[in-house]
């Protein structure tokens, strides 16, 4: 069963500060404290996400798949997967990632997509779709979710819980931008590799 924003939120309260109290302090915040004490509990599932990642590349041989998870940086667990393309480098061109997300703050999950728009091998922009995956990409969406939900028995954050307001600062997100999502998944989710 998903849990509500409102719920979601109460969760988020725990590890995000509704003011910049801390910012220019040495010590960490009550919300630092515990996000941290959370992230130590939560890696040692490391190799659980591991073997996920594992299973991904089995399932998706023909794509590449990383692991994102970046410490502290993101409150979830991260795959990546880029599905195959053929890069040219007299002309612009879109390379897509899938991107799947873990929440360690609450058993949610949530898969996207950012398109990444190239000329060369210089990166022009980011663009991130959070609705509805491309079609062409759905079987590959498909694959991370069912992982995730078997292997973790988490479940799907709908997009109008997920794109909620919250009062809360997530890294360099701040009120009134800030919602659910940057809270529980990732406050930069263009910023991929």
């Amino acid at each position: 069963m998903t849990p509500s924003a409102e719920e979601l939120l109460a969760v988020a309260r725990l590890y995000w500060g509704a003011d910049l109290t801390y910012v220019f302090r040495q010590e960490p915040s009550p919300e630092d404290l515990r996000y941290q004490a959370l992230w130590d509990e939560k890696n040692k599932e490391g190799p659980r996400w591991g073997a996920l990642l594992k299973e991904l590349r089995v399932a998706l041989p023909e794509c590449k798949v990383w692991d994102y998870t970046p410490p502290l940086a993101n409150p979830s667990f991260g795959a990546l997967v880029y599905p195959p393309y053929e890069r040219v480098m007299s002309r612009p061109q879109y390379i897509w990632t899938v991107a799947g997300y873990l929440s360690i703050l609450a058993p949610v999950y949530t898969v996207h997509c950012v398109r990444h728009h190239y000329l060369g091998k210089r990166c022009l922009d980011s663009k991130v779709f959070l609705g509805p995956i491309p079609l062409e990409l759905q079987d590959i969406a498909d694959t991370v979710a069912r992982r995730i939900e078997a292997d973790f028995g988490a479940t799907a954050l709908p997009l109008d819980i997920a794109q909620t307001p919250i009062p809360l600062y997530v890294n360099f997100m701040k009120p009134p931008e800030t919602t659910l999502f940057h809270a529980l998944f990732t406050s930069e989710p263009w910023n991929i590799p």
